[in-house]
């Protein structure tokens, strides 16, 4: 102990000394004061949230703190290739200021960022303890950039939520949160947002999403403007109004090709448009011209794919990812990626023949539309279940519904029925059904007939905590709605108000007897 002692009073009087020099006397103080940080716990640096003159002359001074040179430990902790490497900074007697320990969690994340059983067992290494108490006691001295990247850091470690640490990180930067730059906040929305909705941590989150609302203006880098469209914007409807303020329009003239396809694809994703929409899909398509087939083949599906949901994709657009000699190179993928967007294919397709009746081709062949095994392999949700059953029992026999119908469009029904004009259930397979891939059934539809898709909403298909449902389901009710289904929507903050099989069924019914009235109104 008294040799470690030593070693640390030793690098404090080494580092004072190179510092001296360059400072006047109140200068020299206020460093040795800074040097002693890690020596002390957090409860002494609470005067920087006093309010008052007090805070603003301490704020003051942390300004004018310099940051210290580039140390040794800084190489260890920037080359360490193994885990092992950073802990054993922790007994070997180095000079350890106060964004050191930081910095070695945040290298820590890094190395087990695609290892999450060696995150737990880091979890429980009693070194890992030690150098989360050492972060905690020093964390109002952290850096600015440092703080948010170990925040972010934490959340993907896995510290549960219940952790002291990682609550403590948390208030820090909420405390913090007005000095904190803009381009801080953005980092901590674009990496962390979704973390905060998983840890519970809902009003941190509600405060960042009201710092960036306020101080929109201080956006000067497409790149920041795009990145918080995608992450945040469909967390908050003002601050995504706020984004579009900062004059898309004018903007996107300047924004790289990427950025603007970015910004394209996160307006699809909450199915937003901007106010002045019109001439900025003229500047997309006008860029898209001369770009698109310039343009990574998974990407340019993208594109083409965010501009069916906002409905604004032409022709020429169509036809270049429908074209054989494009969409070929899709049929048959293995991959999890190509496979998600040869699904993106079909529904651009679904566009063509259901939206766009002028459209002459080309279009994916027969064969390219039977579903795959993996649209139908999807471990079934709780709500799923109890859909499924309830309407089993409602509809009594086998054969007067379908469950898990996948369609050549692309998307997956809940559970088919088929009405006649009495609203009175008609045996489904024996009809023909276009929407089928496969062939299936003889007979023609009965005069007035009504085909009825029961569409299951779970949370994750909205906006945030909203009612919106996000662009991609947005699309699917188009599609069906077109198909000619009527549609019995079951969202899920509806359907856990129902305690009861009594309930469940007559809510059922009810929805089934309002889709039939809205269409007979029309």
């Amino acid at each position: 102990m008294a040799v470690r002692l030593v070693k640390r009073c030793t690098c404090l009087l080494r580092e004072a000394t190179r510092l001296a020099p360059a400072v006047s006397p109140v200068g020299q103080l206020r460093l040795a004061r800074g040097a002693q940080k890690p020596l002390t716990s957090s409860a002494t640096s609470s005067s920087s949230r006093l309010p008052g003159p007090l805070s603003e002359l301490v704020e003051k001074e942390q300004v004018f703190t310099p940051y210290p040179e580039h140390q040794e430990v800084d190489q260890l902790i920037e080359k360490a290739t193994r885990p092992e490497e950073l802990l054993e900074l922790l007994g070997g007697g180095h000079c350890l200021h106060e964004n050191h320990a930081a910095l070695t969690l945040i290298q820590l994340s890094r190395l087990l960022s695609e290892k999450p059983k060696d995150k737990a067992l880091l979890i429980q290494d009693a070194r890992f303890r030690q150098l989360l108490h050492l972060v905690n006691s020093q964390i109002t001295a952290v850096w600015h950039g440092t703080l948010v990247k170990l925040l972010r850091s934490l959340y993907a470690l896995g510290l549960p939520p219940t952790s002291k640490e990682l609550r403590s990180v948390e208030q820090e930067v909420r405390w913090r949160m007005r000095r904190l730059k803009y381009k801080h906040l953005a980092f901590l929305a674009e990496s962390s947002a979704n973390y905060m909705q998983e840890q519970d941590s809902q009003e941190l989150l509600a405060e960042l999403l009201v710092q960036l609302e306020r101080r929109w203006a201080e956006i000067d880098d497409s790149r920041v403007l795009v990145a918080m469209m995608m992450k945040t914007g469909h967390l908050s409807e003002s601050l995504m109004t706020r984004l579009e303020d900062k004059h898309v329009l004018d903007r996107a003239q300047s924004i790289t090709l990427p950025h603007l396809y970015n910004m394209l694809l996160a307006f699809a994703r909450v199915n937003f448009r901007p106010e002045r929409e019109d001439p900025f899909f003229s500047l997309v398509h006008e860029k898209l011209g001369s770009e698109l087939a310039g343009l990574e083949p998974a990407l340019q599906v993208d594109v083409v794919w965010a501009l069916c949901v906002l409905q604004q994709v032409l022709e020429a657009e169509l036809q270049a990812v429908l074209h054989p000699e494009f969409h070929t190179q899709f049929l048959g993928v293995e991959s999890r990626k190509d496979q998600s967007t040869f699904q993106k294919l079909l529904h651009i397709n679904a566009t063509a023949q259901l939206e766009h009746p002028e459209y002459t081709g080309p279009l994916l062949p027969a064969s390219a539309l039977v579903p795959r095994p993996s649209a139908l392999d999807r471990k079934a949700t709780p709500l799923q279940k109890e859909l499924q059953e309830t309407l089993k029992g409602l509809l009594g026999s086998a054969d007067k519904g379908s469950f898990m119908v996948a369609t050549q469009y692309g998307w997956v029904l809940d559970a088919e029925v088929l009405l006649d004009t009495d609203s009175q259930l008609l045996p489904l397979r024996a009809f023909v059904a276009p929407h089928l891939a496969l062939p299936s059934g003889s007979q023609p539809l009965p005069p007035g007939a009504k085909r009825l898709a029961f569409l299951r909403w779970e949370f994750p298909n909205f906006n945030s905590r909203s009612k919106d449902l996000l662009g991609r389901f947005v699309l699917a009710r188009r599609h069906l709605l077109a198909a000619g289904f009527l549609l019995v929507d079951v969202p899920y903050y509806e359907w856990l108000e129902l305690k009861s099989e009594w309930q469940k069924s007559a809510y059922l019914k009810d929805k089934m007897r309002k889709a039939v009235a809205e269409e007979l109104a029309k």
